[in-house]
């Protein structure tokens, strides 16, 4: 126990500076991880020599790791992107699997070897890809709806690969006829496993939330995750396979949410370790003793399995740009991989040196991964800024040659689809520059003048008539696009007035360098929205409202930005706010003013504010006397400062003495 403890320490201590270091640059934690594992493990600095407590450790990272894969397993997001997953993701699958099938054969591999090679390359990173995705706000592009369709695909691939590979232990050995029972008998074991708990673990959980308390709640999911890891394990399945079971069958219940933040940390902390591990295990001492084949073995994988992925979202009407970002994004080999690679070297289908030379595969692609994706988009526009979009869908795309002054409006999405609306609705001319096939179809379904081709190319804006255009607004979410066709639509038309719409706060002075005339900023607008919202809680009237909108925005948004307003500006705002205003109220039936005369208000008296106007029945009746009786469904219109309207609202409502 105390040799464990030390290992434990020294692996946090190394681990923990490396991966804030990643932090710090934006990379993920898995390259840390794997990082730390080379340093410390016993081909580095030899601060752990003796890994099999560590292994022992991340067997349950491993569980933890596709408990909770199984919890965030979506059924219903699977159906509704079908063919983004099934479709690209099952081109990619096969491709690669069938040529690293073909290449290991011609090497000399054994059959059930090669399978498992094919299997093994042909997954990616979730973890690395998903993590630069998020954080490079690019989850609503072409490029990450793509990229996350064809994870999602090999992550629901990896459940009969994980019945498939104990059974290739014996391929060479047993007639495939004997092959594909056994399969289907580990199929049927899956399926009992899963239907069994389908129908007792819900009810248990309902019951032991009402009757318990949350550690109870807690205690029985580690005890589904554990029970059902270990009856798939006595029906020949693996631990892991129980655990995504487990996962599968608790994400259907109402509590899953709250399951996962209980359950994250524990993940979190095993499966770093689980990474740590495979970093141990790496030989240093193998690699450099043959580094220039392993280096360029690992950059066959690459080019390879990048090649084969640029293909299966073209086959799909893609346009070879978004092709080519796909393509680099993953061709990693991932994380799953790894796991698939240890269970092989369990059942004997890999010998350790096959299993080295798999690590070093995987581990030095994990680690190429962050840079193919940071340069993915810019090496795109370098390659593709010259290529001809051609699409059967280009019919819809035939360019007026008499459209002029119009509006061109990049990105059919929520934003794009409802200024083409509004356009349309106020005959103003235009056209919408689209890449994703649905859109263009919803578009075309719609009226909507649209153009399959790419913003960024020169040949798709004059397809537009960029030259002749009045105004072009960018709708698109990929920012570095966006700053990419902003500077080339200014540089085809000097004169044209550029809207762009962008996400974050640090985009702005960029975009505006690159010649936008005005960006939009996502999240400035939703605070704008917010602030305005709380503002008419307190009664505070439109005009004014809208006054400090036009600061905020006259501004440059620099309040928002953290930047100081100048002293003009804070001036201006705090006469918006003390100004006297005008405020209306509308009588109702339960309303204390409903049956009262204006005299009996005596608002002056109580507030201050006075009343200047009453709207009966569309008719003005301007200062009513004292004798003016108000009744249900007038409109009195008030003149007051802030303070003194807010008071004089709850007194026409509630009466002075509940005021």
């Amino acid at each position: 126990m105390d040799h464990l403890i030390k290992d434990l320490t020294i692996l946090l201590l190394v681990s923990l500076p490396i991966n804030i270091f990643f932090h710090r640059v934006k990379l993920p934690s898995v390259m840390g991880f794997l990082i730390a594992g080379i340093i410390i493990g016993p081909y580095g600095l030899q601060l752990i020599e003796e890994t099999q407590s560590v292994k022992d450790l991340a067997e349950v990272g491993v569980i933890l790791l596709l408990f909770v894969i199984g919890l965030e397993f979506s059924l219903g997001r699977m159906l509704k992107n079908i063919t983004s997953i099934v479709g690209i993701g099952g081109v990619q699958l096969g491709l690669t699997g069938v040529a690293v099938f073909g290449v290991c054969k011609g090497m000399g591999f054994a059959t059930n070897q090669a399978g498992i090679f094919g299997m093994l390359v042909a997954l990616s990173s979730t973890a690395i890809v998903l993590k630069m995705i998020t954080d490079r706000a690019e989850i609503d592009t072409l490029h990450g709806q793509i990229s996350i369709g064809v994870l999602l695909f090999q992550d629901l691939c990896v459940v009969p690969m994980m019945l498939i590979v104990p059974l290739l232990a014996q391929a060479d050995g047993v007639p495939m006829l004997d092959f594909g029972v056994a399969l289907l008998k580990s199929i049927a074991a899956v399926g009992a496993v899963f239907i069994f708990s389908r129908l007792l673990v819900p009810r248990t959980l309902s019951l032991i939330a009402r009757i318990g308390s949350k550690e109870h709640l807690t205690l029985f999911v580690i005890l589904i995750i554990l029970g059902t890891a270990w009856v798939s394990h006595s029906l020949g399945l693996s631990l892991a396979m129980g655990a995504f079971i487990a996962g599968m069958i608790i994400s259907e219940s109402e509590y899953n949410h709250q399951i996962i933040l209980d359950i994250l940390p524990l993940k979190s902390y095993f499966s770093s370790i689980f990474f740590i591990s495979v970093g141990m295990l790496l030989d240093l001492h193998y690699f450099a003793g043959a580094m220039g084949l392993h280096l360029g073995l690992v950059a066959g994988v690459i080019v390879l399995k990048a090649a084969l992925t640029f293909l299966a979202p073209l086959v799909f009407g893609h346009s070879p740009r978004i092709s080519f970002i796909v393509g680099l994004r993953l061709a990693q080999v991932g994380e799953f991989s790894l796991i698939l690679a240890n269970l092989a070297l369990v059942q004997g289908l890999f010998a350790e040196d096959l299993y080295q030379l798999f690590l070093i595969l995987s581990i030095l692609s994990m680690l190429a991964a962050p840079i193919l994706i940071q340069f993915s988009s810019e090496l795109s526009i370098r390659l593709f800024s010259g290529w001809s979009e051609l699409s059967i869908r280009e019919a819809s795309s035939e360019s007026d040659a008499g459209l002029t002054r119009h509006v061109i409006v990049a990105g059919y999405g929520l934003i794009g689809r409802n200024l083409s609306g509004v356009l349309k609705e106020i005959n103003i001319p235009f056209k919408v520059i689209e890449m994703d096939g649905d859109r263009i179809k919803r578009g075309l379904t719609e009226k909507v003048p649209m153009v399959y081709g790419d913003c960024t190319h020169r040949d798709t804006l004059f397809r537009v008539g960029i030259t002749r255009a009045r105004l072009m607004v960018f709708c698109i979410t990929d920012y570095y696009d966006s700053e990419q066709a902003v500077k080339l639509a200014r540089q085809l038309n000097p004169d044209i007035h550029i809207l762009v719409r962008t996400r974050y706060a640090s985009q702005v002075d960029d975009l505006n360098a690159a010649g936008a005339d005005q960006v939009i900023p996502e999240e400035f607008e939703t605070s704008v929205e917010i602030f305005s919202r709380v503002l008419r809680e307190f009664h505070i009237p439109n005009n004014v409202i809208e006054q400090q909108v036009e600061l905020v925005r006259l501004e440059g948004y620099s309040m928002f930005r953290g930047l100081s307003l100048n002293v003009e500006s804070l001036r201006k705002f705090s006469t918006y706010l003390a100004a006297s205003l005008t405020e209306s109220f509308h009588v109702l039936d339960d309303s204390w003013s409903n049956n009262k005369t204006s005299g009996d208000l005596q608002l002056k008296t109580h507030t201050g504010s006075r009343l200047i106007a009453v709207v009966r029945n569309n008719e003005l009746h301007a200062n009513p006397e004292t004798d003016f009786v108000l009744a249900t469904g007038d409109i009195l219109i008030l003149f007051g400062r802030h303070a003194q309207l807010d008071q004089t609202i709850k007194i026409l409502q509630l009466g002075p003495q509940e005021n």
